[in-house]
This record gives C-alpha cells, sequence and structure tokens, in this order.
C-alpha cells in the first residue's frame, strides 16, 4: 500500500512515505496526544484515485500561513496512530468508508460515479488484513482494543492506556 499524510502541514504539500524510517525522521512518535500522526492508505488494486485538495486558509488563524493540501479519495483507509503525552499513551485507529456510506454521501451523478470507481470488496479485505496481522502480533487487549508489545511494555512501566 502507499501512505500518505491525511493533510499537509501549513504552506506544504502531502508527503508520501516508502518506509516506516521516513516516518519516523518526520514525526516525533514518542511525544503527541489523541492521532499524532493521521495518514492515508492507497492500492492501486482500490480502483479508485487519491485526490490531493488545496485548503485554502485564513492566515490571521494560522500564523500568516494560506493554504495547505488535503488527501481524499472515497477508498482510502485512514491511520490515526495515538501518542504518549504527560504518562499517556492515546489508541490508535483504522478506519474507512465502506460502499454503502459513500453511495449515501454521494449528492450528484458525478460523486456518484466517482463512489462507484472504487473496488469496495478490496478496501474491506485489505482492511481487514491489516486488522488480522495487528490482532496477531497483540500481546493482550485494552477495552477490547489490541495491544501491541510496544504499549504493553509502557503500560507495565506505568504509562496510562487512554481509549
Amino acid at each position: 500500500m502507499q501512505v500518505f499524510d491525511l493533510s499537509s502541514k501549513f504552506s506544504q504539500k502531502v508527503c508520501q512515505y516508502k518506509s516506516i524510517a521516513e516516518v519516523a525522521a518526520k514525526f516525533d512518535l514518542e511525544n503527541g496526544g489523541q492521532f499524532a500522526i493521521t495518514l492515508q492508505l492507497w492500492s492501486p488494486r482500490f480502483g479508485g484515485e487519491v485526490i490531493f485538495r488545496k485548503v485554502n486558509l485564513n492566515p490571521e488563524s494560522c500564523e500568516g500561513h494560506t493554504f495547505r493540501y488535503a488527501t481524499g479519495g472515497w477508498g482510502l483507509i485512514q491511520l490515526y496512530l495515538g501518542g504518549y503525552q504527560k504518562n499517556c499513551l492515546h489508541h490508535s485507529n483504522i478506519g474507512h468508508f465502506n460502499e454503502r456510506g459513500a453511495l449515501g454521501r454521494a449528492d450528484d451523478d458525478k460523486t456518484l460515479a466517482e463512489v462507484k470507481r472504487w473496488d469496495w470488496k478490496e478496501i474491506v479485505s485489505t482492511s481487514g488484513r491489516l486488522r488480522r496481522h495487528i490482532s496477531k502480533i497483540a500481546v493482550g487487549k485494552f477495552d477490547g482494543m489490541d495491544v501491541l508489545p510496544g504499549a504493553d511494555a509502557l503500560s507495565k512501566s506505568g504509562v496510562e492506556l487512554r481509549y
């Protein structure tokens, strides 16, 4: 799968990541609150296209910046990674539209045609494989969510896991 920022930093373009090392170089993985890192996952097998949309900003509210970019597409899989902050490790989450949800939001023929371009069975299958892999390497559960080895080690050292 290809990995992109969900949205860019102010006045910058969206980054695409080819490795975990690239993600680690850009983000502080040891600090940050809820959804410290937000990514979009895409595969050509999904059928649809990734769209990079320029978002205009009010410079008075955004430290003088006038734009950023957002990554979109009906069938993208979102990966929200929780960070560590004030002795709490926030949960991570995977999400995506399903076909019914996307069709319910299609408000014109052009949008409806875009929704139908996606291979929803492939998206659901890929998301399921990712979730099963996470479950397979998990060492426990917290509030019904899988706990990976690093989070478990932090919890055992006194860090609070936060849903």
